[in-house]
């Protein structure tokens, strides 16, 4: 099955269905500003029925971030490739309660995405699983996973990466004062 990330339950028959989606960034609805620039999405993997108005995704999610060094050294492209798993069901009834009530979430809802209106969104759980996939402190494998991992290991330590030079004789009377 190609296509969108919306897919109707009544589209997923009884013995599954493989799902193999290039996804277009736009429909991952990330915040400009937010989210490093991201391209070559797909989503891949079996999306199969688990009851009558639940199913189950298990499939991996791939793509390139373009990310900056975390010193700031480089930018460079960091693939991506998560496995992604999400429980679809029913959104629970607040039947007594009001629209604005908050609802109290069990263990068991943190792992589970709702149908809409019998649709079933991979949107969501593809878009957190990308995001957890993104470093916090991005090392770029040209500098700091390669040609200048002490230049890198100095910066991040504070130490000075410039070549060691004799101190300039006008400040001598400073550096004597300090004393």
């Amino acid at each position: 099955m190609e296509g969108s990330l919306r897919i109707p339950l009544s589209r997923v028959p009884d013995e599954g269905v493989d799902l193999d989606i290039e996804v277009e960034t736009g429909e991952l609805g990330l915040e400009e500003g937010f989210w490093p620039p991201l391209r070559g999405v797909r989503l891949t993997g079996r999306l199969e029925r688990t009851g009558p108005s639940e199913a189950v995704f298990r499939g991996r999610a791939r793509g390139i971030f373009r990310l900056q060094c975390g010193l700031g050294l480089a930018e460079f492209d960091f693939p991506v490739d998560e496995a992604v798993v999400a429980y679809f069901m029913p959104r629970p009834s607040a039947a007594g309660t009001d629209v604005e009530d908050e609802i109290e979430l069990g263990e068991d809802d943190l792992e589970a995405a709702y149908l809409d209106d019998e649709t079933l969104n991979l949107g969501p759980p593809l878009r957190d699983q990308l995001g957890l996939a993104i470093p916090l402190q991005p090392k770029c494998p040209g500098m700091c996973l390669g040609e200048s991992p002490e230049m890198c290991r100095r910066l991040e330590a504070g130490e000075g990466v410039g070549e060691e030079q004799a101190a300039d004789p006008r400040w001598s009377v400073l550096r004597e004062w300090r004393k």
